[in-house]
């Protein structure tokens, strides 16, 4: 085994820092609502795009480009991954 140790300078991995949210729509310019539930983690990302089904911002489920019925976007689009 080796003891390999990342650079000091990735200690504070980029992929912790908070992720900016897109707030308006890209199409119509229109704020979209604030989130009602909390983030979800990075794997459950992931397996939105697998699974072809994503949770929207309220927690409906809607298409991983889509907006729910309530007017709240999937948390792809909602953090720009889409």
């Amino acid at each position: 085994m080796s003891n390999l140790q990342p650079p000091a300078s990735l200690a504070a991995d980029l992929g912790d820092a908070p992720v900016l949210h897109v707030a308006h729509d890209p199409d119509t310019g229109l704020p979209w609502p604030d989130p009602t539930v909390p983030e979800p983690e990075f794997v459950s990302l992931a397996q939105f795009i697998f699974e072809a089904a994503a949770d929207a911002t309220d927690g409906c489920l809607v298409e991983p480009d889509g907006i729910c019925r309530h007017g709240h976007p999937s948390w792809l689009l909602r953090l720009g991954v889409i």
